[in-house]
């Protein structure tokens, strides 16, 4: 970097040492102070990360798939950790169009002027996370959906000498999934799911909090990032780093129209621009089976190329000294041993794709005008999961407690798995199981013991729950 001093008229030629990595534990907490108590048990992902990266690709290509939080659906803050108001400084997206944006930003944390209130508002991809966090034991918060209030700490455990940082992103563990997005924030999941949860760890006999607590993750089963069963304390270290891997290879998300959902299936007010298209993706929910069983969400998706100096590889996350794909000119590595992972990876398959997508780019930017058939592009459906077969929880010959009616509870033991009725058309898929009642069940909802089967079209506890051993009378 070469600086001219006025003083002495002279230049002065400065070599900084490249960026440091940091390794930051994310952990989600009850509030935005230093006294700041952490869920119970710890919702939290250690990462390694450069203290390059700007704030807006931490949020979007980072702590979204590390977490489980959809990306391009909410918005977000990051602040300074200050506990007086005055010296807080938040950095903020300006021109999100998320529902929690504009019902919460306020004229101040919109401002450009740092100086402009207690809630100043500078932007996220103008900082980097080392303007933040610069030593061990630094930290700061991010609060993401700003209508629920999903409240991160972000602390530094170690700083990576500079000649063993290499810039890539890297998750090095965690523990219990994400909550599920419009969950209600961090205070409402404490009280709502964690407590029941921890009971039911330290007490599984505990037949009522048990059923308190299906009943409650339930609720969450349509979240955009479950669509299916919820359970708190699923973390699976390989699937957020197969979702981290995708983030990194995919566009950066678009502000300027995020994912909005149409009830039932219809139309939402369209934003794509040159360089963009508008995807309409439908979403299985058993929670609209009177509407038809699906809705809809659109979404805005770059296909233009990200900025070389506002992304990260396509490979391992650095942000660090970019350079495009001299074929399709749109991802982005920061080496050749990078470029050569990810053409194995898959990129080999997709390049002639993007060179053509960065061709029609290049069209719309000579006629200064997007693309007319833009708009209502599909994008598939996402299928509501009420099991997966090869990863069912229980086995033949399990013995489970299982709903037989509307508040109303059974024991009995699996007899199959997959099962299905002859009636059922090709459409319907399998139930997950399959259960025989015991004499007991039997005899008090007047079923004769012989016919007293019924199947279970979830595999989610709310519908059958593996009793703890010792925990039921059990009658053949």
């Amino acid at each position: 970097i070469i600086i001219h001093s006025r003083e002495e008229d002279s230049i002065i030629v400065c070599i900084m040492p490249p960026s440091a990595d940091l390794i930051i534990q994310i952990t989600l907490v009850l509030s935005e102070s230093s006294a700041a108590q952490a869920l119970n048990p710890p919702v939290y992902r250690k990462i390694k990360v450069s203290s390059a990266i700007n704030l807006e690709l931490l949020h979007d290509k980072v702590i979204a798939p590390c977490f489980g939080w959809t990306r391009n659906y909410h918005t977000y803050y990051f602040r300074t950790a200050h506990d007086d108001d005055d010296g807080v400084v938040y950095y903020t997206q300006k021109d999100s169009d998320a529902a929690d944006a504009t019902s919460w930003l306020s004229p101040s944390l919109l401002s450009e002027d740092p100086y402009a209130g207690p809630k100043s508002g500078l932007k996220p991809e103008s900082a980097t996370l080392g303007d933040l966090l610069r030593n061990v034991g630094d930290y700061c918060f991010y609060n993401y959906d700003l209508g629920d209030g999903w409240i991160h700490r972000l602390t530094v455990e170690q700083v990576v000498s500079v000649e063993e940082s290499d810039g890539s992103v890297v998750l090095i563990e965690g523990a219990m999934r994400c909550p599920p997005e419009d969950g209600g924030g961090c205070q409402q999941y404490q009280e709502e799911i964690l407590d029941l949860y921890k009971e039911q760890m330290e007490n599984p006999f505990n037949v009522e909090n048990a059923r308190e607590l299906a009943e409650a993750c339930f609720k969450h089963r349509g979240g955009l990032n479950v669509n299916g069963s919820f359970r708190p304390g699923d973390f699976d270290l390989l699937e957020r780093k197969l979702a981290l891997a995708e983030a990194l290879s995919s566009r950066n998300s678009t502000r300027n129209s995020v994912k909005t959902f149409a009830f039932p299936i219809g139309n939402a007010f369209e934003q794509a621009r040159i360089g963009q298209i508008s995807v309409v993706t439908k979403k299985q929910d058993d929670r609209f089976d009177h509407m038809g069983g699906f809705a809809s969400f659109h979404e805005t998706i770059n296909v233009k190329p990200d900025p070389l100096d506002a992304t990260l590889c396509n490979q391992c996350g650095n942000p660090n000294d970019l350079k495009a794909c001299s074929r399709c000119h749109s991802a982005l590595y920061c080496s050749r041993d990078c470029q050569a992972l990810h053409w194995k990876a898959g990129h080999k398959k997709k390049c002639k794709k993007e060179m053509v997508a960065y061709e029609k780019y290049q069209g719309e930017l000579k006629r200064n005008k997007a693309d007319p058939n833009r708009f209502g592009i599909s994008g598939g459906t996402l299928l509501q999961k009420r099991y997966t077969p090869g990863k069912l929880r229980f086995q033949v010959g399990d013995k489970v407690e299982c709903m037989i009616g509307p508040e109303q509870w059974g024991t009995g033991r699996i007899v199959r798995c997959l099962y299905r009725e002859d009636d059922w058309p090709l459409s319907k898929e399998s139930a997950p199981y399959q259960i025989k009642l015991d004499r007991k069940t039997a005899d008090r909802v007047g079923i004769p013991p012989q016919y007293a089967l019924i199947y279970s079209d979830w595999d989610d506890d709310i519908k059958v729950r593996k009793l703890p051993d010792g925990g039921m009378e059990y009658v053949d």
